[in-house]
């Protein structure tokens, strides 16, 4: 009897591990899918409307209760001035406080937040490596770097800015100082991944988004 019980807790402890692994590996896959659908409503709308679309993306940013660190926002500049200083509605990029949402006006110019995104618990921006040191990518996406978290960011993070005709161009950010457009070969790259600090689960899955058209690619299988 003592025996069957130890194989009926063993078994059952497996089944756990295993449960848990399968809804870390959904949270990331279902993280990855929202990600990539911002960033490609983000360019249809910039497309459609003539003005400047940004997914801003902050790495160590928690919102209010979602218990989970990573954090993305849809910001429509329809003042034209937001990546340069603000001068005409008097927000900008760099000193932007993800945790009010404001937006740009002035008179019937206005600009909007038209999304945003919180990475659920268990998934981060990363690992550090990406999809690991010396990876690289074939033609026509080589020479684009996914050997990082994301290539474009600075310390506090970065932006993806979709224009008129749907190129993209890439900011990074750190502290209170953007740097950009960003000299990219071919585009740019942004890792999720899993949080060390909750599950021993590893992978990764990764954004490339092309500088030329804008598209998103996404690569991996964490």
């Amino acid at each position: 009897m003592v025996i069957v019980i130890s194989i009926v807790a063993i078994l059952a402890a497996a089944a756990v591990a295993s449960l848990k692994r399968g809804r870390n590996r959904a949270s990331l896959l279902a993280a990855t899918t929202e990600l990539a659908s911002l960033l490609h409503q983000a360019r249809q709308t910039a497309l459609g409307t003539g003005t400047p679309v940004a997914v801003l993306l902050y790495k160590g940013y928690s919102a209010p209760g979602s218990g989970a660190t990573g954090y993305a926002i849809v910001y429509q500049d329809a003042c034209f001035d937001f990546f340069t200083g603000g001068a005409t509605c008097g927000v900008t990029y760099a000193t932007y406080d993800p945790s009010v949402l404001a937006f740009g006006t002035s008179g019937t110019t206005k600009s909007a937040v038209l999304d945003t995104m919180a990475l659920p618990p268990g998934v981060i921006v990363g690992p550090a490596t990406g999809m690991g040191t010396g990876t690289a990518l074939r033609a026509p996406i080589a020479g684009i770097p996914v050997d990082v978290d994301c290539s474009f960011c600075g310390a506090t993070g970065g932006a993806v800015v979709f224009d008129a005709s749907g190129q993209a161009s890439f900011y990074s950010l750190a502290g209170g100082s953007q740097t950009g457009p960003l000299a990219v070969n071919g585009g740019a790259s942004v890792s999720l991944g899993y949080d060390p600090a909750i599950t021993t689960v590893t992978g990764q899955r990764t954004l490339v988004i092309l500088s030329a058209s804008g598209v998103v690619r996404v690569l991996g299988g964490g």
